[in-house]
């Protein structure tokens, strides 16, 4: 009989695609000589290479980790990222982020292809984004570009708690009266859920897979 024994394989580790994109977004800014009195100004190239590595670098870092300072800085850093995007024309936006090719949006009540086709060609292809930034990334589906919105959001509500204020997403639903929790742990290291106005807790219960049986 063969016998057969189970050996642990060499364990990779993941790519830090925060420092790889960072680096790269970097190594751009400090290639362009000319052009920094306006963006526009500067060529092209560079300037949908900032666009690229910016998001992705944003997407790809933990915001938890990050002090009052770094979330100063990761901030102005989106705000300079959405300026240079506005600086292109759909066509050349397409070029960086492509529309993502998901054609069931009508179904479903939601941004697809064909949406961003139509509000794209209502827009004009080739003009330029401008102070439109805001509303044609509201009509672009891209789940990158959907990514570095989100991501945006949590750093300016992160800056918010760490002035003292609460965030975004809190304070729209505390006016609209609707109660929102923090999960964490307990002093055993149980997950609980705290009732941000009354101070509430409750435990988090998980429910057990159905596969899973108790043996009597």
């Amino acid at each position: 009989m063969v016998e057969l024994r189970v050996i642990d394989g060499i364990k990779k580790e993941k790519p830090n695609y925060r420092r790889i994109y960072g680096k790269a977004f970097l190594n751009t800014v400090e290639s362009i000589e000319n052009g920094w009195e306006k963006y526009e100004n500067i060529d092209l190239d560079s300037r949908k290479k900032m666009i690229l590595y910016g998001v992705k670098n944003i997407n790809a870092t933990d915001l938890e980790i990050l002090d009052y300072e770094l979330l100063v800085n990761t901030f102005n850093i989106i705000s300079g990222i959405n300026s240079i995007m506005s600086t292109l024309t759909p066509r050349e936006f397409q070029t960086v982020f492509p529309i993502a090719k998901e054609y069931d949006g009508k179904r479903f009540g939601v941004k697809d292809y064909f949406y961003t086709k139509k509000a794209i060609e209502k827009f004009g292809m080739d003009r330029v984004i401008g102070e439109g930034m805001k509303r044609f990334h509201w009509d672009y589906h891209n789940w990158e570009l959907t990514d570095f919105a989100s991501q945006a959001m949590c750093v300016m509500s992160a800056i918010r708690r760490a002035e003292g204020g609460k965030g975004i997403a809190e304070e729209f639903f505390e006016d609209k009266g609707i109660p929102t929790y923090t999960m964490t742990k307990d002093d055993k290291g149980k997950e609980i859920l705290v009732n941000n106005d009354t101070g509430e807790v409750s435990k988090v219960s998980k429910k057990r897979p159905r596969y899973l049986k108790v043996v009597k």
